[in-house]
């Protein structure tokens, strides 16, 4: 069954769901409602409010899945506000769930969609013209459908889903957005859909999608193989251990040198012999501070980290159902390209420099590449 929603007719609309009564007169009574007695969500706006704190003042995040798509794409002067309104939003949800939300991009959004379920399963959802934003949900003259079908609602939110170009947008990822409007806005002059650099950004310091192949590596970017898992503690392909993490933290023994935003990691498997997923560089090398080695044996025996976007997320999860053998890699490349070295040392192996414990090792840009081009040959 679906209903009409909008913001200008006379008189109340009601619906029932879980044995309760949903009534509006405008998509904010109707939303907010949804919202309070959902315990998951999908928020899909290309506009966002100016003030989260105020539109969800009555709204705890508390057990709550929170998810929002929304887009950084240049908009009119949207760049300068957009990131701030992607920080807000993550940190009211955060101040009472305690954690940062699921923030997605689709930089050619359009769409209005708001799904809500409980208890795992959808049981509204409302497509509609009407963005997140006070003036879009009360105020403006806004029409939209709401919808209880359960099929529909899964299909929905995996259209929704479907065509992101950026995924799990860290708290950390989005000041960096907020720094560059910031800065460029001191120099600000007038201009229709005033690209700022956010483009750049998110090419560096955001994962892209899985279905994102516009993510391109700069032209002197280097390679090298990460080397995951230790002898007590292999990584097999029978472990059926997904490498699914859009964000992740790869560790090193010591601090390694060379590495540089937007390099290249392949990471291989020690146990397994193959490679898991390959990676850009996204920040400097940090290091886990005192209580975090303090508490965490891990941290203390690979103290040093950087953040890294998985740039091959259609092939980690599921890299053990036809592993990769770093061997055969070797072999072929080899056999493709005699005259090229696979180490940037001269070596026709990295296996060795393995052995000796080394947790990274420096490949030459032909071998670099041919690996990324046999990851993406794996899933088509």
């Amino acid at each position: 069954m679906s209903h009409i929603v909008n913001n200008f007719d006379e008189g109340r609309a009601a619906i029932g769901v879980f044995g309760k009564s949903y009534s509006w007169k405008s998509h904010k009574e109707l939303f907010l409602a949804l919202m309070e007695d959902c315990d998951e969500c999908l928020l899909v706006s290309p506009f966002l409010a100016s003030n989260f704190a105020s539109l969800f003042s009555n709204i705890s995040f508390e057990r709550k899945k929170v998810e929002l798509i929304s887009t950084c794409s240049p908009r009119g002067d949207d760049q300068f506000s957009k990131p701030h309104a992607l920080k807000k939003f993550g940190e009211v949800v955060k101040a009472t769930k305690g954690e940062w939300p699921t923030i997605g991009l689709d930089q050619n959004l359009h769409s209005k969609v708001y799904v809500f379920r409980k208890e795992g399963s959808p049981f509204a959802g409302i497509v509609t013209s009407a963005n997140l934003t006070d003036n879009g949900l009360a105020r403006n003259h806004e029409t939209g459908i709401l919808l209880q079908s359960k099929d529909a609602l899964v299909n929905l939110e995996s259209t929704c889903r479907k065509h992101l170009d950026y995924v799990n947008l860290s708290e950390w990822q989005v000041d960096k957005l907020c720094q560059t409007a910031d800065i460029m806005e001191r120099n600000y002059t007038p201009q229709k859909d005033r690209e700022i650099g956010l483009k750049s950004i998110l090419n560096n310091y955001a994962t892209p999608s899985a279905g994102n192949r516009s993510t391109a590596l700069r032209d002197g970017t280097k390679y090298y193989i990460k080397v995951s898992g230790v002898k007590d503690r292999p990584i097999l392909p029978a472990q059926r251990r997904p490498v699914n993490q859009p964000l992740c933290i790869l560790t090193f023994a010591k601090a390694p040198k060379g590495i540089s935003l937007g390099d290249c990691l392949l990471e291989v498997a020690v146990g397994g012999a193959c490679f898991l997923s390959y990676y850009a560089c996204a920040s400097a090398v940090r290091e886990f501070t005192g209580e975090e080695k303090a508490t965490n044996s891990d941290h203390k025996r690979w103290p040093y980290y950087i953040y890294a976007n998985n740039l091959s997320l259609n092939y980690g999860p599921t890299w053990f159902e036809k592993p990769l053998l770093y061997n055969q890699v070797v072999e072929d490349f080899k056999r493709e390209y005699p005259s090229y070295s696979v180490t940037t040392a001269g070596g026709d192996h990295f296996k060795g420099a393995m052995q000796m414990g080394h947790s990274y090792i420096r490949v030459t840009k032909q071998f670099g590449e041919y690996v990324r081009f046999r990851i993406d040959a794996q899933i088509g």
